[in-house]
């Protein structure tokens, strides 16, 4: 659905210590509250009116969760496996998304 969302960590993950694991989450957030249409004459997107109200948050923890600090450094976090769903009964921990929303990824640990 997007490009793969590839984050790399460096510097200091505050004080770690060798036993420290983190979490590594993705969350996909509204860009601002409208909604688009794609008007193939023109190729570009038009702003369509208000957005539905937002769905509620729904992080997705990368599969490798938790991890070292030592790990995090080293190498390279890929979301290639993530799935959006605009399903809200959704129980597979998939982030929502509204498919007519401009979106913004989050990462954070």
């Amino acid at each position: 659905m997007f490009t793969t969302l590839r984050v790399s960590f460096s510097g200091p993950l505050r004080q770690a210590q060798p036993a420290d694991r983190y979490a590594v989450l993705l969350d996909i957030i509204a860009v601002d509250c409208r909604r688009y249409r794609y008007a193939y004459h023109r190729s570009s997107w038009l702003v369509a009116g208000k957005a539905d109200p937002p769905p509620p948050p729904r992080l997705y923890a990368h599969p490798d969760s938790p991890i070292s600090a030592e790990a995090l450094r080293k190498q390279v976090v890929s979301f290639e496996k993530v799935k959006l769903t605009n399903n809200e009964m959704d129980k597979n921990g998939q982030p929502l998304r509204h498919s007519t929303q401009q979106k913004l990824a989050k990462v954070s640990h």
